[in-house]
C-alpha cells in the first residue's frame, strides 16, 4: 500500500513539475486584460513576504510566512512556521509561478506549486500525508 501511495505521489509530482517546466518563458511576454489593454508580466512577481494559510494540515503548519528572495540568477525560499524556519530546496521560478520543496521533521518532504496574481499567492502542497490548498497575501511595508 505504501508503494502504491509513493508511486501515485511520484506521478503527481512529475506531472506538476513537467507541466510547470514545459511552459515557455519570455520576459517580455504580454497578455491582454479584460479591458483589452496590454500589460507586462513581471518576471519577479513571486518575490516578497507572503503570509499564508494551508488546508488539511496539523495546527503548527496551518499558518506561516514565505520569504522569497532572488540572488543574481537564483531564488531562495524560507518558510517560517510556529515551530521554526525551513529552507526551500530545488526552487524553480517561471513567470508568476514558483515550485520548491522543503524537508520537515527529518526526511519528510513537501512540494509546493504556487502561482502569484497581483498581491495574492495560491496553489497546492503535496506530501505523503496528503495534499493541501494554499492561499496567501503579500505583506506590504507600512506606509
Amino acid at each position: 500500500m505504501k508503494t502504491v501511495k509513493f508511486l501515485v505521489l511520484g506521478i503527481v509530482l512529475i506531472m506538476a513539475f513537467s507541466s510547470f517546466s514545459s511552459t515557455e518563458i519570455n520576459s517580455n511576454r504580454h497578455h491582454v486584460s479584460e479591458n483589452n489593454s496590454i500589460a507586462l508580466v513581471n518576471p519577479d512577481a513571486v518575490l516578497g513576504v507572503w503570509e499564508y494559510t494551508m488546508t488539511n494540515v496539523d495546527a503548527p503548519y496551518e499558518k506561516g510566512v514565505f520569504f522569497i528572495t532572488k540572488k543574481i540568477d537564483s531564488y531562495d525560499v524560507a518558510v517560517k512556521l510556529a515551530t521554526g524556519i525551513l529552507t526551500g530546496q530545488d526552487v524553480m521560478v517561471k513567470g508568476n509561478g514558483i515550485n520548491f520543496n522543503v524537508n520537515f521533521e527529518g526526511l519528510k518532504r513537501v512540494s509546493f506549486v504556487l502561482v502569484v496574481e497581483d498581491n495574492k499567492i495560491m496553489g497546492k502542497s503535496y506530501s505523503t500525508i496528503g495534499n493541501s490548498e494554499i492561499f496567501g497575501v503579500r505583506q506590504l511595508p507600512e506606509q
